[in-house]
């Protein structure tokens, strides 16, 4: 039991974490009990620091309500006057789920690519950097919602120094091996593209196996390799936001509008996408635990996994071996939590009937990618035959096509303006660039 045991309004139950800044901590919030992370300063406050940290805290306050931020559920100071934060958190994250399920499509990875970046624009916008983006800091919430947490690594008293990693920028890697403090909205969207070339299955020139080449200055000035069956135009927008020089790359704004505009259809690197993503950077734990502990809720649906036997998926044995555990310590209350934040991916449709659903409206049609979302939606990426004079020339005259569609009534129909509707998932209004 930690030798505190509330902060604020919050009880806290468990030490997860401590480090010379402050400890992270599971907690509980109201009557409702409300499960949360909570990160508390060691170092009391008062004056100008007081006041540094409560700007700090209502800004982010204020951030929560965007949907791809993670809910601060409070924020403030203890009777001792220590400085805390506390985030309502998932079991589940985005590098659980890329270890558990390998690289999702490339039209996935865009479509969450799009909204991350644009979570980083209105975080810049309000003045606050993050400085620790990577897959263990993005929560996966239910329905496969991404949601930025881990903002206590630059918060006024509860920041500490990072060392140096795959996902530090090159800018800062002096710093880094220094001991010192660093951050900026630059080295946020290097760290966004590289977690999103992560995602797609890239491997880093600075990302080796003995893991002594982060910090190697020839091979971060290394282009970026394309990654086999990965949309070159993609891969080549990803390395500009990795460019060595901080100056050269774009915001996280002007990052968000290459990628909502990149086509992920053609032309593609030779090769097919890795199955697995790059274990160095997709590290199952951030710079401080982000999560509550416990396992995953979801896994990301990858297109090109077909299971040839029944198995549970790890997502699912996880929750399971949880359960039992705390059936057996704790009761049942704890062991229902667990069980309903199980959170299965949805079936997705063969490529074969969202074929025959688009071909019924475009005409001769190929599906080459496609995003499988919640509640009965499906995006994907035609290849549409445009009328042609000649046999001959139908392979060269088509045109790419974003398609949205959803089950109805058991059939898989399109959607004629997916961008008027305010019920379609969000994510797959991006895949279609609404």
């Amino acid at each position: 039991m930690p030798a505190v045991s509330t902060a604020g309004a919050v009880k806290l139950t468990r030490l997860l974490h401590r480090d010379a800044a402050a400890g992270v901590y599971t907690g509980t919030l109201g009557e409702a009990r409300t499960p949360v992370v909570v990160t508390l300063a060691h170092q009391r406050v008062d004056g100008s620091a007081r006041e540094v940290f409560l700007d700090w805290g209502s800004k982010l306050t204020h951030l929560s309500a965007h949907p791809h931020i993670a809910p601060v559920s409070a924020v403030g100071l203890t009777q001792d006057a220590c400085p805390y934060i506390a985030v309502r958190a998932t079991r589940a994250t985005l590098a659980d789920n890329l270890r558990e399920a390998g690289p999702p499509p490339a039209g996935q990875v865009r479509a969450f690519g799009v909204a991350l970046a644009d979570t980083l624009a209105t975080i810049h916008g309000t003045g606050l950097i993050h400085g620790a983006l990577q897959p263990a800091t993005i929560l996966s919430s239910t329905g496969r919602k991404l949601l930025v947490a881990g903002f206590d690594a630059t918060a006024p008293v509860l920041a500490h120094c990072l060392p140096p990693s795959a996902y530090t920028a090159p800018e800062h890697l002096d710093a880094a091996k220094a001991g010192s403090m660093h951050a900026s909205p630059a080295a946020d969207v290097h760290n966004l593209a590289t977690l999103l070339y992560a995602s797609l299955g890239g491997r880093l020139p600075w990302v080796t196996v003995s893991g002594k080449d982060t910090t190697d200055p020839l091979l971060r000035a290394a282009p970026i390799p394309d990654i086999p069956g990965v949309s070159i135009a993609l891969t080549d927008v990803l390395g500009a936001a990795m460019n060595v020089d901080p100056r050269k790359r774009p915001s996280a704004a002007g990052l968000r509008d290459l990628l909502a505009n990149v086509d992920t259809s053609r032309p593609l690197a030779a090769g097919r996408q890795p199955t697995t993503v790059c274990p160095a950077l997709v590290p199952r734990s951030g710079p401080r635990p982000a999560p509550l502990p416990g396992g995953a809720d979801i896994a990301v649906q990858s297109k090109r996994r077909s299971p040839r036997r029944f198995r549970l998926p790890r997502s699912v044995k996880v929750v399971v071996a949880f359960t039992a555990a705390f059936l057996a310590t704790a009761g049942a209350g704890l062991a229902t939590f667990a069980v309903t934040h199980a959170d299965p991916a949805e079936p997705c449709p063969s490529d074969s009937v969202l074929t025959d659903a688009v071909t019924e409206v475009y005409g001769e049609s190929s599906i080459t990618d496609k995003l499988c979302g919640q509640d009965g939606y499906v995006a994907v990426t035609a290849k549409v035959a445009k009328e042609s004079k000649s046999p001959e020339s139908r392979a060269a005259d088509s045109v790419v096509e974003y398609v949205a569609l959803r089950m109805s009534d058991g059939v898989w129909t399109v959607i004629g303006d997916p961008c008027s509707s305010d019920t379609i998932p969000e994510t797959i209004r991006d895949y279609v660039k609404c």
